[in-house]
């Protein structure tokens, strides 16, 4: 008898060990398809219109410069820059929120997104830079138009000056080619994970909670951004002398393709190579049964 109980309790160990993967494979698998189904969905839309909505997403991650500036200008001289410098998790987030809830077309965030379904098959590694290409171009048009605009208007509400722009904007560039890139690869890996943890639930609050946590740790770190990074470069480029066009143009593709291997190679191919084995080894667990 005890033989016995032992066997059914092995059995029901098993059964349960089995059901409890099947749900994990279930949920992962869910996860993947509403990602790669996202990145179709954007694949699909008119080139014209991820082009304003990029552009729109460059505006509107303005306001997280906005509040990063606003955030030094207050605190210059009463604590110390580096302790600035990490209060800015506390602001950087804002812009995201907008951008990401609203729908607008960000490059980071969509890295991984238009990644997938090139790993699954569905599309050409030209169409995915072609996407890419638009959203860089709005998200950078976009924040630009924005920086211009805000230099004016800052000063007269006593937001900051453009001393304050140009601090800011050295303070990004403060580092070694090397650093750069792979400081915007753990940003664009941040933004990859962000996309994922943001399919796998459809509540608004725990969606916003997750974009705080996200990028905030972002901001904490100082890790590259490249769109966020382009208006806080581009607005020191305005009023500095010592940031060339070759600076900012040198920022911009460092950081962009540190944040595109980011996304796209380590989120991206990682987490569709995590189901494709797991597929294989139920696939030949099957043959072999």
């Amino acid at each position: 008898m005890k033989e016995e109980d032992k066997t059914q309790t092995e059995q029901q160990q098993e059964l349960e060990k089995k059901s409890n993967e099947a749900v994990y494979s279930k949920e992962y698998t869910e996860i993947l398809t509403s990602v790669i189904h996202e990145g179709e969905e954007i694949f699909k839309k008119k080139k014209q219109a991820i082009f304003l909505s990029s552009c729109i997403a460059g505006l509107e991650i303005g306001f997280s410069y906005v509040l990063v500036c606003a955030l030094f200008f207050l605190l210059q001289g009463r604590i110390s820059d580096p302790v600035i410098y990490r209060l800015f998790a506390f602001v950087y987030p804002f812009g995201f929120v907008l951008v990401i809830l609203g729908k607008s077309a960000l490059f980071t965030e969509q890295t991984s997104v238009l990644a997938l379904p090139v790993l699954n098959g569905q599309r050409t590694v030209f169409e995915l830079l072609r996407v890419w290409g638009v959203v860089i171009v709005g998200n950078v048009l976009g924040g630009n138009f924005f920086v211009i605009f805000i230099s004016s208007l800052a000063p007269e509400l006593g937001l900051f000056d453009t001393d304050t722009m140009v601090t800011v904007g050295m303070h990004i560039l403060n580092h070694k080619p090397w650093a750069l890139f792979l400081s915007a690869i753990a940003a664009g890996w941040l933004m990859g994970l962000l996309t994922w943890l943001l399919n796998s639930t459809n509540q608004a609050l725990t969606r916003i909670l997750i974009i705080l946590m996200v990028t905030g740790a972002i901001g904490f770190a100082g890790f590259h951004h490249s769109i966020v990074g382009n208006l806080e470069v581009f607005g020191a480029y305005l009023h500095s002398e010592t940031v060339s066009t070759g600076n900012y143009l040198s920022f911009l593709l460092i950081t962009m393709l540190g944040n595109g291997f980011g996304g796209a190679i380590v989120v991206g191919l990682f987490k569709y190579r995590i189901f494709e084995s797991n597929f294989s080894s139920n696939k030949s667990r099957k043959n072999w049964d």
